[in-house]
């Protein structure tokens, strides 16, 4: 325990410390692929979304539903964010194929503050996510979800800097990658990648954080049937 409360005081201080320059700290995404019809997934975590919950439902084999809520108290620089995001998803079948293919779409709003630059705004983004996961893969006693995806965020800021408007549109870039590593249904999650804004636009009207990622907890709340692809006989 005194580990990992170390390392979640050593996360939170990465990113409560930021550079001046910056007004726009990514928030985390969710990367969940399913395993199974009816299957749900609780999870929180720590990092640059500060203090998140996050959950989703697998509505079909194909078809599913996320969200999250995320806050971050004011650190260092008295920089302070709230974001919310939901999501729907469409996944290739796991229940055949352990690699998932998934693809979400989705929106999130929220405001933030840095005192030591006079900012202030309120936040509205819309994203397309592609990714591709390994699903309850078997390492030796444990299980593994890992991940590699992209997500195109179009982010519109309006707010004030220093008693002036503040206002921008902009497109930029989340490359990442990630693993679930546990039990069966509780396993510890790394989130790790890059913002990248269009090039030419770094320095230009919101400035955005080019690094971003969480740790935490996911459980994952399903029946006990194994898929199709677990009860094939070999051979056949």
């Amino acid at each position: 325990m005194k580990k990992i409360a170390c390392l979640i005081g050593a996360c939170y201080s990465i990113y409560s410390c930021k550079p001046p320059s910056y007004s726009y700290v990514p928030a985390a995404m969710n990367t969940t692929a399913y395993s199974r019809t009816g299957e749900g997934q609780l999870g929180f975590m720590f990092g640059s979304p500060g203090i998140g919950a996050k959950g989703g439902l697998a509505i079909t084999k194909n078809i599913n539903v996320n969200a999250w809520v995320s806050t971050l108290p004011p650190g260092n620089d008295d920089y302070g964010s709230k974001e919310f995001e939901f999501s729907a998803g469409i996944q290739t079948d796991a229940e055949k194929h352990d690699g998932v293919t998934s693809f979400y779409i989705g929106h999130s709003g929220g405001s933030n503050e840095k005192k030591r630059t006079g900012l202030t705004g309120d936040f509205n983004r819309t994203f397309f996510q592609l990714q591709h996961s390994a699903v309850d893969v078997k390492l030796g006693g444990a299980r593994l979800d890992g991940y590699i995806g992209l997500q195109v965020n179009y982010l519109s800021y309006k707010g004030t800097k220093e008693s002036s408007p503040f206002n921008d549109y902009l497109w930029y870039y989340q490359p990442y990658f990630g693993i679930a590593i546990g039990g069966k249904n509780v396993r510890f999650e790394l989130l790790q990648g890059l913002a990248i804004k269009n090039t030419g636009e770094w320095s230009n009207g919101v400035r955005v954080f080019p690094w971003f990622g969480h740790i935490g907890m996911l459980f994952k709340i399903r029946n006990n049937k194994k898929p199709e692809r677990l009860l094939q006989t070999p051979g056949l």
